[in-house]
């Protein structure tokens, strides 16, 4: 009787280990291929509190007023760069009813003085996929209230989940047009392996303004000069979720003349993330980064490793009790009687 009850169990036994070792198995693909994108998404609404802030910190060396035509700065003013990023509910609903899963959000980007003199200002709407960051125009998408075509350019607040080691086609806020941002390899950001992208913008007109005659030797009161636009630009990503943790800008705007001679130089100015700002970012991207890890990565190795083990269990439980079975066939634990033997040779 014992023994038949520890067959009993070794054959449930058995069995468990092989359906589970089965179901394990199936369950890493699905984790990989089918919970990840479900899991690999931004947020609908950024930050805990509907909002997310980046602070830079930085030096002007140049600053030109044109109103008074007097150079300023030549001891480096020091600014504070703010860009508050809110998501909009409304928005991402608009989006929702036209077929796309993007995330909508309105930003502030504003740069001041130490003393309070606002150096720039802006603000815009974007509207992107929440997985591939790319832009798609709906929702009322525009930069200082101006609509302005998007579509297919890289959002210049967040990379794609999984950055790709590629260049990126970061959408540029000044000029208004997706520009090329050139991989350029790996660099330890607050213990994360960062994807480093670099971008460097030539001189661009981004306008014509009309500037005090004496400035380029003129004796009307005001001529007419082209304003261009230089920009380096280098962030370092998070290559799980593409949140973009550090990131340097050097800025350099001036007058050119006809001729294409640079006639001032309007502004010259480096900002940086801050430390502060970066530990908050490396904080958010391994928050948001941990269960798409476990569902891409972590998960199906666990699941892989335990599911071969159990099926492995399983399988040599079966043949061994296959074996035992036919042991028992062949040599049955009651001896043959007189009259059994008889029939046989008869």
């Amino acid at each position: 009787m014992a023994l038949s009850l520890s067959g009993t169990w070794a054959r449930w036994l058995t069995r468990l280990a092989l359906v589970l070792g089965l179901l394990l198995l199936v369950a890493a693909p699905v984790m990989r291929f089918w919970v990840t994108p479900v899991l690999a998404q931004s947020p609908p609404v950024p930050g805990g509190e509907g909002f997310v802030t980046h602070v830079s910190t930085g030096t002007i060396t140049t600053l030109f007023d044109l109103g008074g035509a007097e150079a300023d700065a030549s001891d480096a003013i020091e600014v504070t760069r703010t860009e508050s990023t809110r998501g909009s509910a409304e928005g991402a609903q608009q989006a929702a009813e036209g077929g796309a899963n993007a995330a909508v959000t309105d930003t502030t980007d504003s740069t001041v003085t130490f003393d309070g003199r606002v150096v720039a200002e802006s603000s815009y709407r974007l509207a992107a996929d929440r997985s591939t960051q790319a832009l798609i125009d709906c929702c009322d998408v525009a930069v200082d209230g101006v609509e302005v075509p998007m579509q297919g350019a890289g959002s210049p607040l967040r990379l794609p989940w999984f950055t790709p080691a590629a260049d990126y086609p970061y959408f540029d806020l000044t000029l208004l047009t997706p520009v090329e941002m050139t991989y350029i390899g790996s660099e330890d950001v607050g213990g994360v392996a960062a994807a480093k992208f670099q971008q460097a913008i030539p001189a661009t007109p981004i306008g014509t303004v009309q500037a005090p005659g004496q400035l380029v030797g003129s004796e009307q009161a005001t001529v007419p000069l082209t304003r261009t636009h230089v920009m380096n630009r280098t962030i370092w990503v998070d290559p799980t979720t593409g949140i973009i943790l550090r990131k340097v800008e050097r800025v350099r705007e001036t007058l050119r003349d006809e001729a294409g001679r640079d006639v001032v130089a309007l502004l010259v100015m480096t900002t940086a993330s801050t430390p502060e700002q970066v530990d908050a970012l490396v904080a958010q991207a391994e928050e948001e980064a941990r269960p798409v890890l476990w569902a891409y990565a972590y998960g199906p190795a666990l699941a892989l490793a335990v599911g071969l083990v159990l099926v492995a269990l399983g399988a040599i439980g079966t043949i061994m009790r296959t074996r035992s079975a036919r042991s028992e066939q062949d040599f049955p634990d009651e001896l043959a009687s007189f009259d059994d033997l008889k029939e046989v040779f008869d």
